[in-house]
């Protein structure tokens, strides 16, 4: 299944009439794709720039593994009953959630 969310890449930037501490996280076509606060605490900041990078990078993680996972199938095929903590199955498992199979 393919995704059906706003197209990538997703870029981080700030839009001019919104909050100075606020992260914005925005798609080719200027569509806004998310709002992170920016807190005041050090510690919790850090940890908001941390989540606005993974928002952002979002749309190419996913591509990537399911790249991975094509590769890995074709090459060595499919195998369908993997421990529920094997990578794969966690990369599966990964993969159904952001395409809201699961």
């Amino acid at each position: 299944m393919e995704f059906n969310g706003s197209k990538s890449p997703w870029h981080i930037g700030s839009h001019p009439f919104e909050y100075r501490n606020r992260h914005t996280i925005r798609s080719d076509d200027n569509t806004v794709i998310a709002h992170v606060s920016q807190p005041s605490d050090n510690e919790q900041s850090a940890r908001a720039d941390a989540d606005v990078r993974l928002i952002a990078a979002a749309p190419e993680l996913l591509e990537a593994l399911q790249k991975l996972l094509k590769y890995h199938d074709d090459f060595y095929g499919s195998e369908p009953n993997e421990d529920p903590e094997h990578p794969l199955a966690v990369a599966k498992a990964a993969i159904a959630k952001a395409l809201g199979q699961q």
